[in-house]
């Protein structure tokens, strides 16, 4: 039997699974519940930038359609992703439940094996209570309208607590309609309590998408800010990020972020643009430069930390592109730009992906370039000490609702 066939067998086997059988720990909703309009304004949403319509409610998106569609179509693809958005609200409510449909996103023709893996994956929400993490609760693989019972708190006494629910991060599964969100009848919502905290922008490729753990909350995204006290906004594009000037225009047309975090290059190692035309390393050098200046240009001193890409295949086996290039000489061009440009930009920071990860151990092993749950903390750590000297600089005077 070949290699594809068993592959694409185990995978419809297990959306077989995944569709006559319940997702472990998973409860349907409770009846007699108030649902909500996701944009109600006592709700507090996080990362999203903008709410579609679709049939059966709204779709959270990173990045609305005026700029997807001068972005490049993958990237575009790839914002469409719940990758960091997360729900805020306070409330009395013994049940939370968010009714919501996953959009069936078809594979490419070209799609890899591991694209069957991806889409088997329960599609997790992380909630946190007042400030610590509750429960880590999976929706079923499913491209029908379901309702996900997030909190079930009916067997002990009501009190007044602040949620934090994170959506699904992944590539697929991770596309969501929601229709609402269910609380008690009788139970108040109020907005949640003010948070004054610097917001750092994170954009990069799948590393930073998430890829590779398997629950939002353990994104290096997230575990950064979590250790660096910050608010975090997830710009990963998986498989997409090329280091665009329009991806550029797009951050610099944002006012919600204070601080920048730049994990460009992994994506580019190949010697490929986001068109899939021949790019040389003079050429890749010359697009990061530009990138900076796109940003620079409409925010002359905002902090923005560059961080080179962590230890990756082709430098455990010392293989070159098309172009004749390692991964070192793309670490190696990033860190002159950086250099060259803090001669005169105080605020610019430069960090070596090699410091975060440079041990196969810390990568996944199926394919040794995303990291593994144990990678993604060890990149946290390494980032987050990077990161809290730079905002303890910064003068944060009022309350932000991110992207809203």
């Amino acid at each position: 039997m070949s290699s594809p066939f068993r592959t694409r067998l185990s995978y419809l086997l297990l959306m077989a699974l995944s569709l006559a059988v319940p997702t472990r720990g998973q409860r349907a909703a409770p009846e007699n519940l108030t649902w909500l309009n996701p944009e109600d304004n006592r709700l507090q949403w996080v990362n999203v930038a903008d709410w579609e319509p679709k049939t059966g409610g709204l779709q959270p998106v990173r990045i609305p359609k005026e700029w997807r569609d001068k972005i490049p179509d993958r990237s575009a693809a790839r914002a469409l992703s719940t990758a960091g958005v997360a729900l805020r609200l306070r409330t009395v409510s013994s049940r939370i439940a968010i009714r919501l449909t996953f959009i069936d996103v078809p594979e490419a023709a070209n799609a890899s094996p591991e694209s069957a893996w991806e889409r088997a994956r329960p599609p997790y929400f992380d909630v946190y209570r007042d400030g610590k993490f509750l429960a880590n609760v999976p929706a079923k693989i499913a491209y029908y309208e379901q309702d996900v019972t997030v909190f079930d708190g009916s067997t002990g006494p009501k009190q007044e607590s602040e949620f934090s629910i994170l959506f699904p991060h992944y590539y697929r599964n991770a596309e969501v309609i929601v229709g609402g969100i269910g609380l008690d009848k009788d139970a108040g919502l109020l907005p949640p309590a003010p948070r004054n905290l610097p917001v750092v922008l994170f954009h990069g490729d799948s590393i930073t998408h998430g890829h590779g753990v398997t629950s939002p909350r353990e994104t290096y995204v997230w575990q950064t800010c979590e250790r660096a006290n910050c608010e975090a906004l997830n710009l990963g594009f998986g498989g997409s990020a090329w280091t665009d000037i329009s991806v550029a225009n797009y951050i610099a047309s944002r006012k919600d972020w204070d601080v920048l975090v730049l994990m460009l290059g992994t994506n580019s190692l190949g010697g490929n643009d986001s068109m899939g035309k021949p790019e040389t390393l003079v050429q890749y050098r010359a697009k990061y430069e530009a990138f900076l200046a796109a940003v620079r240009a409409r925010y002359p001193t905002k902090p923005i930390l560059c961080i080179t890409p962590i230890l990756t295949h082709q430098d455990i086996v010392q293989q070159k592109n098309k172009n004749g290039d390692l991964p070192q000489d793309y670490r190696n061009a990033i860190q002159r730009v950086v250099e060259q440009r803090r001669a005169r930009d105080h605020n610019l920071y430069f960090l070596d992906g090699l410091k975060l990860i440079n041990d196969p151990l810390y990568l996944l092993v199926i394919d040794q370039v995303h990291p593994n749950e144990g990678g993604s903390l060890k990149m946290a750590e390494g980032i987050a000490a990077t990161l809290k000297p730079i905002l303890t600089g910064l003068n944060i005077e009022t309350t932000r609702a991110p992207n809203r």
